[in-house]
């Protein structure tokens, strides 16, 4: 049943998703925002001030149209449709930060409203060992989906429907897993797709 389905979201891998913009960095160095994208990709807690906040978009680009979901310098960014939806639910220590986007002029601001996407949870629910199509465990234990990873591949614990709505877990990288009730107003919403969300089993 979708309300007892805890999804994988695979969004993280997904060079499609990648928005030809590039970020002002208020914060942090080069090597650092790589790993703090890095992290963020993983559905880590970051300080808000390391979130992208303006970015501007790549020369000889025209942007027409951006994804709900997007990946923007490695962080994951939402449009207006998306946060609303992620508004309605527990974001934990996270949440949704404005983001400033515009034209490669510098100036000329794209239409609509977009939010960077901090996560604030992570969860030790999956279990490895019940899992397929799992790239891992590395030295640390950690593991990935691999690129062929389908529904029912990835099995999490019952510890999964506890706590936000939107995590990442200790031993997954490049994913982040959403509860049955945000998976159910994703899909109804027909952002199910754009946020590459899959099925898991709950074991």
């Amino acid at each position: 049943m979708m309300t007892e389905t805890v999804w994988l979201s695979t969004a993280p891998q997904k060079t499609a998703l990648t928005a030809w913009f590039e970020m002002e960095d208020r914060a942090a160095p080069p090597l650092a925002r790589t790993k703090n994208a890095m992290a963020n990709r993983r559905g880590a807690h970051l300080d808000p001030n390391l979130l992208p906040q303006r970015a501007v978009e790549d020369a000889g680009r025209k942007i027409t149209r951006m994804r709900n979901l997007f990946c923007l310098n490695g962080f994951m960014c939402v449009t207006e449709k998306a946060a609303a939806v992620l508004r309605q639910f527990d974001l934990g220590a996270g949440g949704l930060y404005p983001l400033e986007l515009v034209r490669h002029d510098g100036v000329t601001p794209l239409d609509g409203f977009y939010w960077a996407l901090n996560f604030g949870e992570k969860k030790n629910a999956l279990a490895m060992e019940a899992s397929r199509s799992v790239d891992g465990p590395n030295g640390k234990g950690a593991c990935r989906p691999e690129l062929w990873v389908k529904d029912d591949d990835f099995a999490v614990t019952r510890a999964a429907l506890d706590g936000p709505d939107i995590w990442g877990d200790e031993r997954v990288k490049m994913s982040f897993f959403v509860s049955p009730r945000l998976g159910q107003a994703l899909h109804k919403a027909g952002l199910a797709r754009v946020f590459h969300l899959l099925r898991c089993r709950i074991v």
